[in-house]
């Protein structure tokens, strides 16, 4: 008896996941402020307008997403083919909306928030820099790997105190993939003024001639993925 319960408890599961799977879902990808009235042109998404806000949205499964390679390329396309166009605010990757009208009543509730946001982000892009050992570690010891890591964590954040000066705002990007045994480095995201960037790639080759034991990489320009923090309650 106990494992026909399980059995028809898998099935209605299934089933439930069938159905719900099925309804045409948003996930939200970001919001941009409308250009005279008319939307980002825009092929792999739909755009919900309110008021001069556009968010755009993929039509998707009412299913949690998983982070699948396919799905998160398709994601960024969108992002980044309206970030070319304009500022926009990204959403977080997986953010599905019930509806039409969810997402609606969601805009509505943050309109201010969005505009605020939207229009500070305007002509400005995200630099990720990331610090590393430019020498092997193969045959290092765990003490070694241990010392060299925390050292290479305070070089590294002491470079991007530098790097702060030249930028708008700064965020410290978490690698942690829970491994001890390797140098994964430090990476930090900094938002720019866009006629800031080759002055701005300057100083990184500057410090990476300052550093020359470590390996410091420049990459973008992005949207500025690492600076929004959206609310979903209410």
């Amino acid at each position: 008896m106990p494992d026909e319960r399980k059995s028809l408890a898998r099935t209605t599961t299934d089933r439930f996941r069938a159905v719900t799977g099925s309804i045409n879902a948003l996930q939200l990808c970001g919001v941009h402020l409308l250009d005279a009235g008319k939307p980002a042109r825009i092929a792999d998404a739909d755009v919900v307008t309110f008021r001069e806000l556009g968010a755009l949205a993929r039509s998707v499964p009412y299913v949690p997403m998983d982070p699948e390679e396919d799905e998160i390329a398709a994601y960024r396309r969108v992002v980044e083919n309206v970030f070319a166009q304009r500022a926009i605010v990204p959403a977080p990757y997986g953010l599905v909306f019930r509806s039409r009208d969810a997402l609606l009543r969601w805009i509505e509730l943050h309109y201010v928030t969005l505009v605020d946001a939207i229009r500070f982000l305007d002509a400005r892009v995200m630099a990720r820099v990331r610090v590393t050992q430019g020498l092997s570690t193969s045959a290092w010891t765990t003490h070694e790997i241990s010392k060299v890591g925390h050292d290479l964590e305070v070089t590294a954040f002491d470079s991007f105190r530098v790097l702060k000066k030249h930028a708008v705002a700064f965020a410290a990007v978490d690698r942690n993939d829970g491994d001890p045994m390797t140098l994964d480095g430090a990476e930090g995201a900094f938002l720019l003024e866009r006629e800031e960037w080759n002055a701005f790639s300057a100083v990184v080759r500057e410090e990476q001639r300052r550093l020359p034991d470590l390996r410091i990489e420049q990459s973008g320009p992005w949207p500025p993925y690492d600076f929004v923090k959206l609310e979903f309650g209410g």
